[in-house]
């Protein structure tokens, strides 16, 4: 398959499950996404983790908090993503930890005032738009967690969350694309 063909595609299915996704209520999301994150902080691979990368949900995004608040209980080291240019760092964040609003709408930890994580992280929690049944998925199309994956993924877990509607059977992808490990849903919990 071409790759401008292929990434025609990956729009496609980008902008149908980014409006499947957009049309949940607040309470469906709420709901929803607090199955999610019972799931996850059920994981041995939480259990496990000593350095999490999470992500700050952006509109209707499965939310991430009650891990966050789990991750610190446990005394986990957790981090967020800032992103600088085309690439993406890890930020170490504690219950007082100032944000900033970057130039996509997204929370990130100011960077300055906080310590960079990026080469310590065990699991990550991965967004995105579209996940298949394999183990891929579709984000926003900018690549950031691709990138910041390609040379770490034989030391890193990554688990997507996503709201099962958001699952189908195949995605088109690359051979960059990262595969997760693990894929979550109020419904099914899949390993890859």
């Amino acid at each position: 398959m071409k790759q401008t063909k292929l990434m025609t595609l990956k729009a496609k299915v980008r902008e149908l499950t980014r409006s499947e996704r957009d049309s949940l209520s607040l309470a469906a999301i709420r709901t929803k996404s607090d199955r999610i994150q019972e799931k996850f902080v059920t994981l041995k691979e939480f259990e496990q983790c000593k350095v999490l990368a999470s992500y700050y949900p952006f509109g209707s995004e499965v939310r991430t908090f009650r891990i966050t608040e789990k991750a610190f209980e446990n005394n986990k080291v957790i981090s967020l993503p800032k992103i600088s240019r085309r690439f993406m760092d890890f930020y170490r964040i504690t219950p007082s930890t100032n944000f900033y609003t970057n130039k996509f709408g997204i929370k990130e930890p100011i960077a300055h005032l906080a310590q960079r994580v990026s080469q310590k992280l065990d699991l990550v929690v991965v967004p995105g738009l579209a996940f298949d049944t394999s183990g891929y998925r579709i984000g926003y199309g900018y690549g950031y967690y691709d990138r910041f994956l390609a040379d770490k993924r034989n030391s890193i877990i990554c688990v997507g969350l996503a709201y099962d509607s958001q699952v189908v059977q195949q995605v088109p992808h690359l051979n960059h694309d990262t595969k997760l490990d693990i894929l979550l849903t109020e419904k099914r919990i899949f390993y890859f």
